[in-house]
C-alpha cells in the first residue's frame, strides 16, 4: 500500500505531499490538479518499466505528456522534477534533470529501500489502472493471451476485462466485501450481473469468443419478469453500460493487496447507478485493495459516504483530496482534505466541492 506520496516540479505543482489511505477520492474542479497525481504514479510505472527509472520517460503505455516544457512547474525555482513515494514494503524517490525539448529526461538521483521492486504496489503485478477513456459499444473488441489476462492485464481501455469475464467468469469473487447482498453464488459472472443490476436494471452480459480470429463479441440481454429477451449487440444498447462494465469487472476481481487506479468511473452512468458505483468502490477497497480514482461526481462521493454510514468501510480508510487555487498565494494549485465521519457526514465544504446543486437551486429560488 502507498502511504505517502510527494511531487515537487512536476506540472501544476511546485511541491506537494498527500498522505494516503485505503480509499482516496481526488475531486475538483476542472485544471486543477487531480490528474496530475494519477500521472505521476503512471509517469513512474511507465519509465520503470521502460528503462529501470534511469530516465523519465513522458511519452509511453500509460501516459503522453508531450516534453519537458510540458511537466516543469511553471513556479519551479530549480529546473529538477522530484517523487518521493512510501509504501509499506519500503521508500523510493528520484529526481531528474530538465530538458525542455526531450520526452526523455536523465535520472539526476535515484534511491529507493523497497527490498524488491516486484513486492512494490506501484512497480509489481498488483496493479490495475483504468482511463477516462474506456471501451464503447463495438461489433467486436480484441482479445489477448491467457497469461496477459491472468494478469489482470486489462489494458488502460478495459478492452481485455471482456475477455477476462469470459475466461474467468465461472470463479469466485475472493473479496467477501462485494458480495451482492451476501447471495449464495459468488461467481465473477453472477456478481457482475448483480452490480450491473443496479445501474441497468436486469441487464445479463454474454461474451462468445472466437480465438482463431481473437475477437470477442459483447452482447446484451434483459430479464423481463421471469422471462430473458433475445441477446443485442452492445451497439445497439445503453452506452454508458459497456463504459462501466469494464470498472465493476476490475472492482470485483480485485485483491487484498491490489492497487487499483480509476479515472471518471461515473461517465455515461445515471446518477442511481453513479450511487451504486461509489458503494461498490467502498466495498472492494475495504477488503484491501488500495483504490485512487478521480471523479466529479457528488453521486460517487455520497455513495461512498452511505457505504461508510452503513459500516461497509471505516471513516478510517477514507480519504477526500479537494483541489483548489489558492487566490492569496500566488494561485498555487493546494489540496484540503475534507473529512467524511462515521455517520458519512463532511466536516467542511470549502467552495467549488459539491456545491453545484445547492448554487443553482438558490437561483431558482
Amino acid at each position: 500500500m502507498i502511504r505517502e506520496l510527494a511531487v515537487k516540479n512536476f506540472k501544476c505543482f511546485e511541491s506537494l505531499k498527500l498522505e494516503l489511505r485505503s480509499l482516496n477520492v481526488l475531486m475538483g474542479l476542472n485544471g486543477m490538479g487531480k490528474s496530475t497525481i494519477l500521472q505521476s504514479l503512471l509517469l513512474l510505472r511507465q519509465s520503470n518499466q521502460e528503462n529501470g527509472l534511469s530516465w523519465l520517460k513522458l511519452n509511453g503505455k500509460y501516459v503522453t505528456l508531450g516534453n519537458g516544457s510540458d511537466v516543469l512547474s511553471e513556479k519551479a525555482e530549480d529546473e529538477e522534477i522530484g517523487f518521493f513515494i512510501k509504501e509499506d514494503v519500503g521508500d523510493f524517490s528520484a529526481s531528474y534533470e530538465y530538458v525542455q525539448e526531450s520526452d526523455l529526461l536523465p535520472k539526476h538521483d535515484l534511491k529507493y529501500d523497497i527490498r524488491e521492486m516486484g513486492n512494490s504496489v506501484l512497480f509489481g503485478d498488483r496493479f490495475v489502472y483504468l482511463s477516462a477513456y474506456r471501451i464503447e459499444p463495438r461489433i467486436l473488441y480484441r482479445i489477448a493471451d491467457e497469461k496477459q489476462i491472468s494478469k489482470r492485464n486489462f489494458n488502460n481501455n478495459g478492452e481485455l476485462a471482456i475477455h477476462y469475464l469470459n475466461l474467468h467468469g465461472f470463479q469466485n469473487v475472493e473479496n467477501d466485501c462485494v458480495i451482492y447482498n451476501s447471495i449464495e453464488d459468488c461467481s465473477l459472472n453472477e456478481q457482475v450481473r448483480c452490480w450491473l443490476s443496479l445501474i441497468a436494471p436486469g441487464i445479463l452480459p454474454q461474451i462468445s469468443v472466437n480465438v482463431a480470429l481473437r475477437n470477442a463479441e459483447l452482447k446484451y440481454a434483459f430479464r423481463e419478469g421471469k422471462e430473458k429477451t433475445n441477446a443485442y449487440k452492445s451497439v445497439n444498447v445503453g452506452f454508458g453500460i459497456t463504459y462501466v462494465l469494464p470498472v465493476i469487472i476490475a472492482l470485483l476481481t480485485a485483491k487484498q493487496g491490489d492497487l487499483l487506479l480509476l479515472e471518471n468511473p461515473e461517465a455515461h452512468i445515471h446518477p442511481a447507478g453513479q450511487r451504486w458505483l461509489g458503494e461498490l468502490i467502498a466495498r472492494a477497497s475495504a477488503g484491501g485493495v488500495q483504490i485512487i480514482v478521480e471523479t466529479h461526481s457528488d453521486h460517487v462521493i455520497n455513495g461512498i459516504r452511505l457505504a461508510v454510514k452503513k459500516k461497509k468501510i471505516s471513516a478510517e480508510e477514507t480519504g477526500v483530496f479537494f483541489f483548489y487555487k489558492d487566490e492569496e498565494d500566488d494561485c498555487r494549485h493546494k489540496v484540503t482534505l475534507p473529512s467524511i465521519d462515521e455517520d458519512g457526514r463532511i466536516d467542511i465544504w470549502p467552495e467549488g466541492f459539491l456545491d453545484e446543486w445547492d448554487n443553482a437551486l438558490l437561483e431558482l429560488l
